[in-house]
């Protein structure tokens, strides 16, 4: 299967099918373009000793499959710490927005802190007989086909939590290995999919933002997510997950969930 994207030129990138999401062969997967917009944060004027601390994804509209131009700002510079902003547009309109703080990496000799996290997570398990997520009605000839899942507990259909493990088997831009950042903006943004319990032929269950903060750079090519979506009728819904990578846990993702009726 092909990549998420090809580079087509410094700023633009062609997105391949396996970009498109589960519910429409011409709409992106979030995953694939917020980690496209990390990738530009982490290569805009790197500087040395310093990593990405947290990226905050805004969905500004469906993300065609289509070409994007990616453009990165500082927004506030410094030594220890810079936000940047990078910015994705389709025919010249922006239809995905994120933002990361970059920050000096803390010195080899800094009290670790544990937080009460549990020391180890369970081992990737045996691969399945069915290794990609199934969710009705979905479109499978994408993103769905282009994640392999290694479910440990819960998932699709069981009520709104998974523990599950899962990885990219493209690379995000045609002749790149991903960094590890990456690949877990490429996970983190399936929160919302591997816990889908309500019927989406009679709700939508769908995230307009992702914030991921990692305090740890991920390890290997392996996510970890411990996801849970709640909803409360009148209101609204969010999704939580926690990060690990096969050394341990070593972030969190947050998701603003819109959960309306399906519109007859």
């Amino acid at each position: 299967m092909d990549a998420f994207y090809r580079q087509l030129g410094d700023r633009s990138f062609d997105s391949l099918r396996s970009t498109a999401g589960p519910w429409s062969p011409h709409a992106q997967h979030a995953g694939p373009p917020a980690a496209l917009l990390a990738r530009a944060m982490e290569r805009h004027e790197p500087a040395p000793d310093t990593r990405l601390a947290d990226v905050r994804l805004d969905i500004l509209g469906p993300i065609p499959v289509a070409p994007l131009e990616i453009d990165v700002e500082v927004l506030r510079g410094g030594r220890s710490m810079q936000l940047l902003q990078a910015t994705a547009s389709a025919s010249g309109r922006p239809v995905a927005i994120a933002r990361a703080w970059r920050i000096v990496r803390a010195p080899q000799d800094f009290p670790r802190l544990t937080g009460g996290r549990p020391a180890t997570v369970d081992a990737v398990p045996e691969a399945p007989d069915q290794p990609h997520l199934d969710m009705p009605g979905a479109h499978t000839d994408g993103y769905l086909k282009a994640i392999e899942w290694r479910i440990v507990a819960g998932g699709v259909g069981t009520g709104g939590t998974a523990v599950a493990w899962g990885r990219q088997l493209v690379e995000l831009v045609e002749g790149e290995e991903p960094t590890g950042w990456q690949r877990a903006l490429v996970l983190a943004d399936s929160g919302g999919g591997i816990t889908l319990t309500v019927d989406p032929r009679r709700h939508t269950y769908i995230n307009c933002d992702l914030h991921v903060a990692l305090d740890r750079d991920p390890e290997g090519e392996w996510v970890r997510m411990d996801s849970r979506a709640l909803a409360t009728p009148g209101h609204g819904g969010t999704v939580h997950t926690t990060l690990a990578d096969v050394r341990g846990e070593l972030g969190t993702g947050l998701q603003t969930m819109v959960a309306t009726d399906v519109r007859s």
